[in-house]
This record gives structure tokens, sequence and C-alpha cells, in this order.
């Protein structure tokens, strides 16, 4: 039925603000397969629901990509089925932006007027306009919190009225559509013939099921008429949004989403992998994680590989599960050499390699919204910045106690045993500080380097001098640390 139909209308207010595409009319005018349009090649081939192929990206001009997307009906809160498509076209459009060198200018349609919000707000005895505002702030503030990109303009259905009467009744008078005694109108299939469809086939947009996010288990759809949904409010008092990015991720756009906690865990596993790898490639950089030479011939290599390998996906229909599988295998590989690299603490450092992977990973990560190194701070607990350099400052004091009770100075043989043995509770407080700080997130690593008589490193071992590296580890939602 047209008069509920806001995505017919709201796609012809947008073609009439940014023009036509070209080449789609053609295409469906003539009843023939997809023509490709002239303009602008992204570089990226998507998933034509139209000849069931991938198919270049083309649009009329890099600087103004248009892209209509179509909103929420303002009666309730949403949840996260609604998330899951949102943050899906977020992605994708922070990639076209930062990856391909799109303009993607958004414009979302938000239906404000319609039977549901009407019987939802003569239940809760307020206007229909009142709980539509209302119900439309909610959502924004959902999105802003899921870090969703805000559109360039919405488009309330209200503020639009007219034109969409106007657009309906063009197509009643070109015989696409008929009223009835009603007062009600459909589009009428038998004048397009089996060209019907093949319009929205090809519409830019995830094709088959996009944010559907599906219950595992069940195989049922999370929905609020089957009363199994989860708000997003709800969800994120347990969870990051960037953990659900990366559930989002790791699977592709243009498929329905099993929901299960083991799904959201393994994405919380990874996402935390990745943020100590990083903190320790960068405690390597600094100096302050003991470790020798890596192999950096094998890990420029791999880099390099790595950066290919993220940018053919991301340009194959947006294959975001290859580009965060080749991430995290460069994760690992690093892994693998801070670890070896700590065994053999002797010789050469290589820091360059190291930090290029950090920066690497990092702008990946950021690329889709995802930051590795923000800290959440709990109410009334300061800002992050503040928290984490009161943590230093532990640190920093736990590992003087700690220099300062395994010294033994130049006292004789029996002496020093004796020394050390008076130190001893000393030492057992700093053990069990780091063991309460790492059930907050907080992991103190230590190890002991040999440095020379002057303070440099030498081959010959004159001196032992205590290194810590703090990495700050996020444990859950509620911690201090993120």
């Amino acid at each position: 039925m047209l008069g509920t139909r806001r995505v017919c209308a709201a796609a012809w207010l947008l073609r009439a603000a940014l023009g036509p595409e070209p080449g789609r009319s053609a295409s469906g005018a003539r009843g023939q397969g997809w023509l490709q349009p002239a303009g602008y090649d992204t570089g990226v081939k998507v998933y034509n629901s139209l000849t069931r192929r991938k198919d270049p990206l083309i649009v009329s001009r890099a600087d103004a990509a248009s892209w209509y997307s179509c909103g929420p009906t303002v009666y309730d809160h949403a949840h996260l089925g609604h998330a899951c498509s949102y943050v899906r076209f977020d992605i994708i459009r922070r990639i076209l932006t930062r990856v391909f060198g799109c303009n993607v200018v958004m414009v979302m349609g938000i239906t404000d007027v319609d039977d549901k919000i009407i019987r939802r707000a003569n239940e809760m005895s307020v206007s229909p306009a009142s709980l539509a505002r209302l119900y439309e702030e909610d959502f924004k503030q959902d999105m802003a919190a899921l870090k969703v990109l805000p559109p360039t303009a919405y488009l309330r259905v209200t503020e639009h009225v007219p034109q969409i009467i106007t657009f309906i009744e063009r197509l009643i008078a070109n015989g696409h559509a008929y009223c009835t005694a009603k007062g009600n109108v459909y589009f009428d299939l038998r004048s397009r013939g089996d060209r019907y469809g093949k319009l929205a086939g090809v519409a830019p947009g995830p094709a088959g099921e996009p944010g559907h996010l599906h219950v595992k288990g069940g195989g049922e759809k999370m929905s609020k008429s089957l009363k199994n949904y989860i708000t997003i409010k709800d969800f994120l008092r347990s969870a990051s949004p960037d953990v659900f990015r990366l559930f989002c991720l790791r699977s592709s756009y243009r498929s329905a989403i099993d929901y299960s906690e083991g799904a959201l865990l393994e994405a919380r596993r990874l996402l935390r992998a990745t943020a100590a790898f990083v903190e320790d490639a960068r405690a390597y950089v600094r100096g302050q994680l003991a470790g020798g030479p890596v192999q950096e011939d094998v890990l420029w290599e791999r880099l390099g590989r790595t950066k290919a390998a993220v940018q053919a996906a991301l340009a194959d229909d947006f294959d975001t599960v290859r580009a965060v599988d080749a991430v995290m295998d460069l994760v690992h590989h690093g892994n693998r050499q801070l670890k070896a690299a700590a065994e053999e603490p002797r010789g050469a450092r290589s820091p360059a390699v190291l930090g290029a992977i950090v920066a690497s990973v990092e702008q990946f990560f950021e690329t889709v919204g995802i930051s590795l190194a923000e800290r959440q701070c709990v109410p009334g607990a300061g800002s992050p910045a503040a928290l984490h350099s009161l943590v230093e400052e532990l640190v920093r004091f736990r590992l003087k106690v700690r220099q300062f009770a395994l010294a033994s100075g130049e006292a004789p043989g029996e002496a020093r045993q004796q020394r050390l043995l008076e130190r001893q509770p000393l030492l057992e407080a700093c053990d069990t500080l780091r063991r309460d700080l790492a059930v907050h997130g907080i992991s103190i690593k230590e190890r002991l380097v040999h440095v020379g008589a002057a303070g440099s490193e030498d081959r010959r071992p004159q001196t032992q001098e205590l290194r810590t590296a703090t990495v700050l580890r996020p444990l859950s939602h509620s911690k201090a640390f993120m």
C-alpha cells in the first residue's frame, strides 16, 4: 500500500534533490540486464541482485556519492536487530570514504507518522507527534552510542507529505497504481510486467536480509512482534560498541547474523588480544619491554602482504570477514616474534617494523570505527587520562618497593640471605598488588635484563635491572579501563 511506503517516497525525494543516478532507469525501462552506468568507478565490486553477480560500483561523482538509508519508524526503542543493520551500513560508509575516497552524502528517512505510532500514542495518552519526536531522539542517541556516523540530513515523512502525495498521484496517472474504495493506494504490478522489482533490485545497499539478527539455535529473527529482542541500551550496559562492531564485521553484510553469547565472547576475545598485542608492541618500541631483535624481513613482508589482502578484501563486496582474518593473522605473527625476542633479550632491537605494524593495525580498526586505545571510566572516577596516570604512578611505586626488596648490596652471602628474608613481606605485598590489579584488567609485565657497568646493554652480564611494562586490558564494560 503506497500510503505507508516510505521507501518509495523518500527515494524519490533523494533523486529530486541529488539528480538521477545514470544508467539505472535505462536498464529498467528496456527490460534488459543491468547496464553499467557512466560515472566514477569506486574500485569496489558489489553484489548485484539483478545480475546475481558482483558488478563495479559506479557513482555519479566521487565527491558527492548519494546514499539513501531507510530510517526507523519511531514508536519504540531500537533493538539489536536495528543496531546490526545501521552498524553494517556505517562500516560500509566508512570504508567507501576512508579507503576508496568517496564523499558520501547520506540522507535518512524517518517515518514519524504511522499506524503503530498512532496506536502507541493513544496507549500512552500523548500526541503522535510528541511520541515520534521522543523516540526519534532516543534512536539518535542509540546510534551515537554505537559510533554510527549521523547522516548528512534526515527526512521526516510529516515534513514532506505534499511531495509524497504528488508522487503517488503521478503513479496513479501513469497507470502504475490504483485507488481502492477505502482510499488506499496500491501498486499495479501488471503495469510493469516482468520489470517490476528490477529497479529496487539494483538500488544501493545490501541485498538479501541486510541487518537481520537471528537468535542462534531457534532460527528466529529478533523482532518486537516475537518479543525476543534486546534493546540497544540494555546491550550496551554489559558490552562495548567496539565489541559489537567486531561481531558485525565477522559476517557478510548481505547475510543474517546468528546472535549468540559465544559469538559475542569470541569477538571480545579477539579485540582484547589485538589490544594486548598493540600495548606489548608499543612497550617494546619504547624500550619498556625487554627483548632483542625480531625477524624484520619476515615481518615487513607479512605487513605488506596483509595491507594488500585487506585492500583486496574490502574491494570485493566489502568482505570484512577476510579483512579481519588478515589483520588477526598479522597480530598472531607479531605476537610470536615478540615472544621469541623476549626469550633472547640481547642484541640490537627492531622497533621500526613493530611500530609500523601497530600503526597499520590501528588504522584498520579506526577505519571501521573501532578504537583499540579507548578507555571508558566508571561514573565519578575522573577522566580516563587521569586514571591512566594514577595507575602508572602506582606501578612505579610498586617497582621501587620491589627493587628495594631485591637489592642485596655488598653484604656477604649469609647477611645477604638474611636481608632478603627480612624483605620477603615486601615482595609478597608487591605480588598481591599485581594479582589485584590483574582482576581489574591491568597487567604488569616484569623482566630482568642484563646491563653493563655504564648502564648500557652489554653481552657480558655484570648487573641486572628490573624493567616493567604496564598493559591495561579490559575485563568487562564496567571496569575503569577499556
